[in-house]
């Protein structure tokens, strides 16, 4: 494309197609960025968005609803191969008894794309780009979204613990 006629639309489909692979493989395809969990309670929990590289921080509302951070001695993670970190705490303090998500845990996460995962994109925006309607009527077309799922399965992680 020669003009800058459509960068908007563009760069918005762009940034569709990222969000729709990073949600479909569970992983954040940009190195060192900051990402937020919420937990109901104090629990063994997966985490798995990421993959995750690090814990930053795990804050919490007290029972009188004020927030305070977790000293580190007080969780610990593990990481799998093939799939999401778990973290896992002991002698935790109570918490606020009305807040719905009153744990936060803040961790370091990222991966850089394989060029499966540019591929993905690239045929995602290329899709939408000329079909820009939900429906075509008069054709008979092949769906583009089930070989970018082909391509990203290899990427994807699934956790069967939850």
């Amino acid at each position: 494309m020669d003009h800058t006629d459509e960068d908007t639309t563009i760069t918005a489909l762009l940034d569709a197609a990222v969000a729709h692979v990073s949600d479909y493989c569970n992983r954040h395809f940009t190195v060192s960025t900051q990402i937020t969990f919420k937990l109901e309670r104090w629990r063994a929990a997966s985490l798995a968005f990421g993959p995750v590289t690090g814990i930053t921080s795990v804050s919490y509302n007290d029972t009188s609803g004020t927030l305070q951070t977790l000293h580190t001695s007080k969780y610990y993670t593990e990481e799998h191969r093939d799939g999401p970190w778990r973290i896992y705490f002991h002698d935790v303090p109570d918490l606020e008894d009305y807040n719905a998500h009153p744990v936060t845990i803040t961790a370091t996460c990222g991966i850089a794309a394989t060029s499966n995962v540019k591929h993905a994109v690239r045929m995602l925006v290329a899709h939408w780009y000329e079909n820009r309607r939900a429906v075509v009527t008069g054709a008979v077309s092949v769906e583009v979204p089930m070989a970018v799922t082909a391509i990203l399965n290899s990427e994807r992680i699934i956790d069967l613990r939850q």
